[in-house]
């Protein structure tokens, strides 16, 4: 009995390797990606020894992306193996981005009003309470950012491998 465990265990363990070499189904040939792979010497800017590429799939062999750079001519070959972490993009979404932003603004208008607020002031905006203050911060705060979002939006991402 103990032989038959160890055969299904090892295999098991087998079967399991391999699946793990792959890339998610997510990562289709012309899916915009970014990915981290690693880098020998700790760099001042960015995650800590990664590199960070962003690019086009151009084909996934087994266990081998071949990523499209922008500006570059040829493709980037990267093993399964050594990616850190690939995030396959959602598109700019102008929608997104300004509730997000909105959404920001109004937690961070919210909180400035209400510890810049002093009833007792006699000059400029002053407000009878804190919450009141809050309210009003939180109105500027969400429609500056609702603005920002809509006019700049940004791409946003999905993390298939961590």
């Amino acid at each position: 009995m103990r032989l038959l465990i160890i055969i299904i265990i090892t295999f098991l363990l087998g079967i399991a390797r391999p699946a793990r070499a792959q890339f998610p189904t997510d990562v289709q040939p012309g899916t915009r990606v970014r990915v981290w792979i690693p880098e020998t010497a700790r760099q001042e800017e960015g995650p800590n020894r990664r590199q960070f590429l962003r690019g086009t799939v151009e084909s996934v062999d087994g266990g081998i992306l071949r990523l499209r750079v922008p500006s570059t001519t040829g493709s980037l070959a990267i093993p399964r193996g050594s990616v850190r972490r690939l995030d396959v993009s959602q598109g700019v979404s102008r929608g997104a981005s300004m509730v997000e932003r909105a959404v920001g603004g109004a937690i961070g208008g919210a909180i400035s009003y209400a510890l810049l607020n002093d009833p007792r002031r006699s000059g400029g905006p002053h407000y009878r309470t804190d919450w009141r203050a809050a309210g009003v911060g939180a109105a500027w705060g969400g429609g500056i950012g609702a603005v920002i979002g809509l006019t700049w939006p940004y791409e946003r991402w999905h993390r298939v491998i961590h």
